[in-house]
């Protein structure tokens, strides 16, 4: 096995390397999990930025250091450490994955612009927003073909930042203007319910006092996709005085998959209008007191082509003249703000 201070050599293309003159296929998802770890020198930080749990990080990366032969980290209870190898390692995947990722987003570009389609992410809470979005832009620009595809807020921004997107239905998010390189503008302030079953003794009220739903069993998505909405809802629920301390957790899956406990009587949930219109979904949706809100933002490619120049004109028109904001005033961040 080649020592720490020997000299690894690759080449990205096809993601091979060569030590001592073996080559060895590494996956790109090795790479990314071992910058991840690498930068963070920390685990578990690295498995909350990769969105994964701590075990299959800490097993790929010790099945990389198999791979290749060679120890990366330095594992000790208090630190992580690179070794010299993963030092070399580091200096090498990190220009390699940028390239990569690089060539697969101007792939993506050169496509949709081939097409001439402007791609908007959009979340669980998001889709009739963007669907309006989508209206309001095919009647003023009919010449564009406009796409939406599902997408958590954290991945819409990422995206968007990579050009993926044209823009992102997002829910509202500290610096993310900086942070992903994007434009935001706010967008709407979503009215939240609460979701009970219709035996509920607040099931036929007008509305549900915070602090009652607040000590009931509430219904938070297990995957961590669902972590940023979850730590937004304790946040809000706080500030009005309340903690969620009964909790039920349920997979991240499609709306009306997720409400069987809701519909029981098992649990409580929050939803929006969008997913209370089905009578088949069996919960009666009824509105906090005082009303609670969901923050959504406009997060668009920067700087702006044309069509997207045109995207965002047309969502601050729709917004302003609809009322979309009740809680926040419009505001427009620029990555350098």
């Amino acid at each position: 096995m080649p020592g720490e201070g020997e000299e690894l050599s690759w080449r990205w293309a096809g993601v091979r390397f060569s030590i001592r003159g073996v080559d060895i296929a590494i996956e790109l998802r090795q790479l990314r999990y071992f910058v991840a770890v690498a930068e963070e020198l920390h685990f578990g930080r690295a498995a909350e930025r990769l969105h994964m749990s701590q075990s299959p990080l800490s097993r790929a990366i010790r099945d990389l250091e198999r791979d290749l032969g060679v120890v990366l980290f330095v594992r000790t209870t208090r630190r992580v450490e690179l070794t010299v190898a993963g030092t070399v390692l580091l200096e090498r995947a990190r220009p390699a994955l940028a390239e990569i990722d690089g060539a697969i987003a101007d792939a993506r570009r050169s496509s949709q612009a081939a097409a001439g389609v402007l791609a908007i992410g959009s979340g669980p809470f998001s889709g009739v927003v963007a669907v309006r979005l989508v209206q309001a832009l095919g009647a003023r620009r009919p010449e564009l073909s406009v796409r939406i595809e599902e997408e958590i807020t954290p991945e819409s921004l990422k995206r968007v930042g990579a050009r993926e997107l044209a823009a992102g239905v997002v829910m509202e998010s500290p610096a993310a203007a900086r942070r992903h390189h994007v434009r935001v503008d706010a967008l709407r302030d979503e009215p939240l319910l609460a979701a009970l079953s219709p035996e509920h003794a607040y099931a036929r009220e007008s509305s549900i006092p915070i602090g009652i739903f607040a000590a009931e069993k509430v219904l938070l998505p297990r995957e961590r996709p669902g972590h940023m909405f979850n730590a937004w809802l304790l946040t809000l629920i706080r500030a009005h005085g309340y903690e969620l301390e009964r909790t039920m957790a349920t997979l991240s899956a499609p709306w009306d998959r997720r409400m069987p406990p809701v519909a029981s009587g098992e649990a409580v949930s929050v939803v929006v209008a969008e997913w209370a219109g089905d009578a088949a979904a069996g919960f009666t949706a009824v509105p906090f007191d005082p009303p609670l809100t969901f923050p959504m933002d406009l997060a668009s490619c920067w700087p702006a082509s044309e069509a997207v120049d045109a995207l965002v004109r047309v969502a601050q028109e729709v917004r302003d003249a609809e009322g979309w904001l009740t809680e926040r005033t419009a505001r427009t961040e620029l990555p350098d703000d």
